[in-house]
């Protein structure tokens, strides 16, 4: 599942990948600066989620 992630992230711009022909092959990652231009936006979500995360565990507890 990593992999595929992170293949969606390469081929959507956001993030670059470097393989290096050592045994066993090292694969170095990083974001992009499009990548990084999602940091302010997705740091109001993480906000939003640390603010709300008792009620979505008592939620989930409840569902289950």
């Amino acid at each position: 599942m990593l992999s595929a992630t992170l293949r969606s992230l390469v081929l959507d711009g956001l993030a670059q990948r470097r393989v290096e022909a050592t045994v066993p092959p090292s694969v170095h990652c990083r974001l992009t600066d499009l990548g990084l231009s999602l940091e302010s936006a997705l740091a109001v979500v993480r906000d939003w989620a640390e603010t709300h995360m008792a009620e979505i565990d008592r939620a989930a507890a409840e569902g289950s």
